[in-house]
This record gives structure tokens, C-alpha cells and sequence, in this order.
């Protein structure tokens, strides 16, 4: 294998961490843990990872890639088809949008802006789920699950940022 080759190859499997890390988490998501909470309720890793890597690395979390991750995300869980897709957008959406303003700046910042976020993405899933069943849905998961990722956030952030530091300094 020549040089150029390896360094290509080297770039496309670093550039392809952050779809990979994050489809590990969809795969963590569904699996059953009997673990507690976790039982009923999971964190939402995939909003975490995709708001994370869409403000720290745009370029390695595409939309493309986010509704690829939202439609096997849904296969996975059994969810309706295309409603993680819509969420997942509307996080890299917004995260893009607002990079300026978390890039560079104090993590709580950051953690405040996932908040917002989180909890709207939240709101609007509750929202979503009770037009689709045409009832109310209990709201004590989606709160537990906000709760839960709300809390989770600065370890995964921290994780993130060493795994960038470390493995994606130079794509």
C-alpha cells in the first residue's frame, strides 16, 4: 500500500468515527438493560452524540448522516418510521445554526444550549406521539429521559472531546 493510500485510508476511517461512535449509541438505545430506569426510560444518546459532533465537527456529522442514523434508529427501536429522522434533523439544524455561539465558549454554555434543545426536542417528541396515537401519552418518560440525558451530558461531552483531542486532531 502506498503512502498516499494509507493517509487516505487513515482520513476516511477517523473522518467516519463520529457516524460510527454514534450509531454504537443507537445499538446501546435498544438494547434491553433491565438496569433500573433504564428499564423503561434510556438517555438519548443519539440527540447528545448529534448535537456534539454537529457543533464540534459539522463536517464529520452531514445531514445526510443524521437521517441515516434517525431511519436505523427507528428500525431498530420500532418507532415510526422517519419521526427520529425529523428529530435528529431538527438537533443538527439548530446546533449548526447556533455553532458560533457554543464553539470556543465555556462548556456550560454549551450544556445550557443542549438544555434548551433537549427540552424543546422533548416537548415537541410528546407532542408528536400523542397526535400519532390520538391520546395522551404518559409524560413521565419524556421527562425522565430529558432528565436522565440532561444529567448524562457533560460525561458524553467529555468523552466526545477526548476522542476528538485525541483521534480526530489532524482530519
Amino acid at each position: 500500500m502506498t503512502p498516499i493510500i494509507a493517509y487516505q485510508f487513515n482520513r476516511i476511517l477517523r473522518g467516519s468515527i463520529p457516524f460510527a461512535v454514534t450509531f454504537l449509541l443507537a445499538l446501546i438505545s435498544v438494547v434491553p438493560t433491565g438496569i433500573g430506569v433504564f428499564a423503561v426510560v434510556t438517555p438519548s444518546f443519539l440527540g447528545i452524540s448529534v448535537f456534539y459532533w454537529s457543533i464540534h465537527r459539522p463536517y464529520l456529522m452531514s445531514a445526510p448522516l443524521v437521517f441515516i442514523l434517525g431511519v436505523l434508529f427507528d428500525f431498530l427501536s420500532g418507532g415510526p418510521l422517519g419521526l427520529s429522522s425529523l428529530l435528529l434533523l431538527l438537533i443538527h439544524g439548530i446546533a449548526m445554526s447556533q455553532r458560533r455561539v457554543f464553539v470556543g465558549k465555556a462548556f456550560l454554555l454549551t450544556w445550557f444550549g443542549y438544555i434548551v434543545v433537549a427540552f424543546s426536542i422533548a416537548v415537541l417528541s410528546w407532542i408528536i406521539a400523542c397526535l400519532y396515537f390520538l391520546s395522551f401519552v404518559p409524560l413521565m418518560p419524556v421527562i425522565a429521559q430529558f432528565l436522565i440525558s440532561l444529567l448524562i451530558f457533560p460525561l458524553f461531552a467529555w468523552a466526545f472531546s477526548l476522542l476528538q483531542n485525541n483521534v480526530l486532531r489532524h482530519t
